[in-house]
């Protein structure tokens, strides 16, 4: 059914274009009277292309036609590609691309942002999930499609893009340096006790089997339960969510997809025997389509205990259709629901341990080029103001000039750490500054939680066990 419906959209497409230069009687004699609505759009295209003041290329005529079928749909996740976007599309699910790294979605009329990728130029700007993205080197994106502010933010490594972002009811303008982004999905380390940590940060056509080399290292290694952290994962590819969840959700199904034209349900299984470890799953309002595909089934086939906040509440799936002129539909063929047959879009899912984090903003290292000077001025003053008041210093104004308190605090946080008060930011005070900053990044409720549930879960099997 999908490669009929593939078909008869191609041939639409070059229908169109080959009637291009037909009159609409010919055109109408030639469908033979069922089809008017495409006569209709020849004969509007033909009088634009006579009577507009301006001569406007053909092939913009047929691309704007293209995307204005597609947006008729009111959805956001569906859209036309040319050739050059769906290059981009294609580097961006491969894992490699050159940008800011940071995943966007629409909401509420809104470019939003999902989440940034970790280490890159986006997050270490302080972009942070639900920015809203208002301009792109001056051109205002409010409303427009997500594919095409996409387009407007990536490029080549080295150059330069404004943004201009909306963030916790504050404006901001945020000039970032593009670079190439290679993107390895997983990031895992063994925390205290034997307690394996994996953060997932995507999903992308790497990420199950990176995530399988990840399991095994942290096995070697005596790992006596695992968890894995969906927070701000934005999703990706649905065959990489299965694969994942394979890892945890015992043999079953882990997703159902409805389709226009099937009458039942396509499942999805696993194939896992039994479960190794005790695993809890982290999420927030990042956490998206295929993240939440396997907290879903994890919640449902009780194969794990979710602990964070609500996900963000998309359950639609979709398909990348090569065209022949090199681009691509990116249409939504179908909606998902969790084995127990729940349907979360624009509801999210509920984790089974609700734990709220802090709204405190989370900045990034102060970087420095230079020592920094009483009586001085400048950016990286604003910058290092920014982080003193995060630490609990007194800043009244964070105005980039680096006298009064903003000297006092710096003294009072040298005295603290044992050095002399001198109030020159140098590179012993840098290193000060940014350690505090590690341990105000990483008190995390969280994971603490998640620590305490999976050693319930440990002890249970234990007992089971014995």
């Amino acid at each position: 059914m999908r490669n009929k419906r593939r078909l008869a959209f191609l041939l639409a497409i070059a229908i169109v274009c080959g009637a291009l230069a037909l009159k609409v009687p010919t055109l109408v004699r030639a469908f033979a009277g069922p089809n008017e609505d495409i006569a209709r759009f020849i004969d509007v295209l033909n009088k634009v292309r006579e009577y507009y003041v301006e001569e406007v290329p053909t092939s913009e005529l047929i691309e704007g036609a293209l995307r204005g079928m597609v947006e008729s749909l009111d959805d956001p996740y569906s859209t036309y590609l040319s050739a050059d976007e769906y290059r981009e599309f294609k580097a961006s699910t491969s894992g490699t691309f050159g940008g800011v790294g940071v995943v966007i979605t629409a909401k509420d009329g809104y470019v939003t942002v999902v989440s940034p990728i970790k280490g890159t130029p986006g997050e270490r700007a302080g972009l942070k999930p639900g920015d809203r993205i208002l301009k792109v080197d001056g051109k205002d994106i409010r409303g427009l499609d997500v594919d095409v502010a996409s387009r407007l933010i990536l490029g080549e490594p080295g150059t330069e893009v404004l943004l201009e972002v909306e963030s916790e009811g504050e404006q901001l303008s945020l000039t970032i340096t593009r670079e190439f982004i290679e993107v390895n999905p997983v990031e895992a380390e063994m925390l205290a006790e034997n307690v394996g940590y994996i953060r997932l940060t995507s999903f992308n056509e790497h990420a199950g089997e990176r995530l399988r080399e990840a399991l095994a290292t942290l096995d070697q290694k005596g790992m006596q339960g695992v968890i894995l952290d969906l927070r701000g994962n934005p999703g990706g590819l649905l065959n990489q969510a299965l694969e994942v969840a394979q890892e945890f959700v015992p043999e079953g199904p882990v997703v159902y997809v409805e389709e226009r034209g099937r009458e039942e349900r396509r499942v999805l299984d696993s194939k896992l025997d039994q479960a190794k470890w005790p695993l809890v799953v982290l999420v927030d309002e990042g956490s998206a389509s295929a993240a939440e595909i396997v907290a879903g089934a994890v919640q449902d086939r009780k194969a794990g205990v979710l602990v964070g906040e609500k996900t963000f509440g998309k359950a639609t799936v979709q398909d990348v259709i090569p065209l022949g002129d090199g681009g691509a539909l990116k249409i939504t063929i179908g909606r998902y629901l969790t084995p127990s047959g729940r349907s979360i879009n624009k509801e999210g899912i509920m984790p089974d341990v609700v734990v709220p984090m802090p709204q405190k903003v989370r900045l990034p290292a102060l970087e420095l080029k230079r020592v920094l000077m009483p009586e001085t001025g400048g950016l990286d003053v604003a910058e290092l103001q920014q982080r003193l008041k995060l630490l609990g210093y007194d800043i009244p104004e964070v105005d980039g000039i680096y006298s009064g308190e903003t000297v006092e605090a710096v003294k009072m946080l040298q005295g603290e750490s044992g050095m002399a008060a001198t109030g020159q930011v140098d590179k012993d005070t840098l290193e000060a500054i940014n350690n505090r900053l590690t341990a105000v990044n990483e008190d995390d409720p969280q994971i603490k939680k998640a620590i305490e549930v999976l050693k319930e879960l440990t002890i249970k099997k234990t007992k089971k066990a014995a």
